[in-house]
């Protein structure tokens, strides 16, 4: 595994499937806006955000690469999805207007 330095994620916060054997495994991610997923690694400030589902928030951490994995769409054909993991060192909620899109003086 490849460790970045310190990155900012924004996106919001979704539960992830539980894995038999799997109590090291993340039990959340960070969505961001691109769809990537960012699991979060159960250590750390990150053990905070499980009680934070569906909440935006900005989270600034170190990133590895985790193996593709498949997902079923529509049609149930297997797509990969990118994931990382994403040790958090900080985090913040945002109130979801932050996004300029949002700003009515621009």
């Amino acid at each position: 595994m490849k460790t970045e330095p310190l990155q900012t994620i924004r996106g919001y916060v979704q539960a992830l499937p539980r894995t038999p054997g799997g109590e090291d495994a993340a039990r959340v991610a960070v969505i961001a806006g691109d769809g990537t997923e960012y699991h979060i690694a159960h250590k750390g400030a990150g053990m905070d955000l499980a009680d934070f589902i569906s909440a935006d928030v900005e989270a600034r951490g170190s990133v590895s690469s985790l193996p593709a994995r498949g997902t079923l769409q529509e049609e149930d054909e297997p797509e990969k999805t990118r994931a990382f993991l994403l040790t958090v060192r900080s985090y913040r909620l945002t109130d979801g207007f932050d996004d300029p899109w949002y700003d009515d003086d621009a």
